[in-house]
């Protein structure tokens, strides 16, 4: 794929999740009154949302690295984001399957009642993590593309360079490499495990409702089926685009690849977008807000004819007093 195929296919994307992105973070910070978002669901949605418009800059720049100077510094902002985006989906969808599921076992209770301690602590331990990852894949990315290694004044000095940097790239990248493959691959079984329980659950629960005669059309029904299937698309999107990253990432069995093509990145643009998505359908905070705006644009577009119907009414009404005199 050349620059031009992938700007004129990645453009819509990349300008649809950044308006999307800025609309929810607005949602965020000033609410509906009686829409506060509560803990924990407040962080991940935050961790989504952010990480989405941080990529997006960060594509930005990357696209452009000829006009702008730091172009490996935004490169693993936007890897980083990337990942952060991906584990965050993984864990809210987590939370919303303590919320729907009842727990039964005496280790499932107790998850459900620590939720949001374990949340913290996941979120906590990955962010660490994506701390040393960050300053791997940076380190590791300015020695593979030639950063600072020619201006050394003695050729002992460039050899001890050489070899710190050749025992770098051979062993702590490929160590950061198994356990970001594995983690993801942990997350993608808490995925699977999440959105299975809820649909398990949920289909039992409805069909004892039919059973007993009960409508289906409660609000509480509909909102955990409108999770729930939010939940299923996103652990769809998190399959594929955890799969892709990883398949793209070992080329022909070779070493780790350095580097995004313009496939891969069209791969997590489209992952992001559907991510976007997920939220604007499954999050009610999001939801009556644009509902909210859309009845007071509508509002403001009909104000000027009833006003000028109102006023076409008084004139009239005042060309017929005369003549009732």
């Amino acid at each position: 794929m050349d620059f031009q195929t992938y700007a004129l296919s990645n453009g819509p994307f990349v300008f649809f999740n950044i308006v999307t992105a800025a609309f929810y973070t607005f949602c965020m910070v000033f609410p509906l009154p009686g829409e506060q978002i509560k803990q924990p669901l407040k962080l991940l949605l935050g961790c989504l949302v952010c990480c989405t418009i941080t990529y997006k800059v960060s594509v930005i720049v990357v696209d452009f690295s000829n006009i702008v100077n730091p172009y490996y510094l935004f490169y693993v902002v936007m890897v980083c984001s990337m990942y952060t985006s991906m584990t965050s989906s993984v864990w809210l969808n987590f939370f919303y399957c303590c919320q729907i599921v009842p727990a039964k076992r005496a280790f499932f209770i107790w998850i459900k009642k620590n939720v949001k301690s374990i949340i913290y602590c996941i979120w906590f331990t990955e962010r660490i993590y994506s701390l040393f990852d960050f300053t791997t894949i940076f380190l590791l990315t300015i020695d593979h593309h030639g950063f600072g290694s020619s201006n050394l004044s003695t050729e002992v000095h460039h050899m001890t360079e050489k070899i710190f940097f050749e025992y770098f790239r051979q062993n702590m990248f490929l160590i950061v490499f198994i356990i970001l493959k594995a983690h993801f691959v942990f997350c993608l079984c808490v995925m699977l495990i999440s959105s299975g329980s809820t649909i398990l659950y949920l289909c039992g629960h409805m069909r004892r409702m039919v059973a007993n005669g009960q409508s289906l059309s409660c609000p509480q029904i509909r909102n955990q089926l409108r999770v729930t299937v939010t939940g299923i698309l996103q652990g769809v999107l998190y399959a594929f685009c955890a799969f892709w990253t990883i398949c793209s990432s070992i080329p022909g069995g070779k070493f780790i690849k350095i580097g995004y093509t313009y496939t891969d990145s069209t791969v997590i643009n489209l992952y992001m977008s559907g991510t976007l998505f997920n939220l604007g359908a499954g999050q009610a905070v999001f939801r009556q807000r644009a509902a909210h705006i859309w009845l007071r644009a509508a509002q403001w577009c009909k104000a000027p004819q009833v006003q000028q119907s109102e006023e076409e009414d008084g004139t009239e009404a005042q060309t017929r007093r005369p003549g009732l005199c």
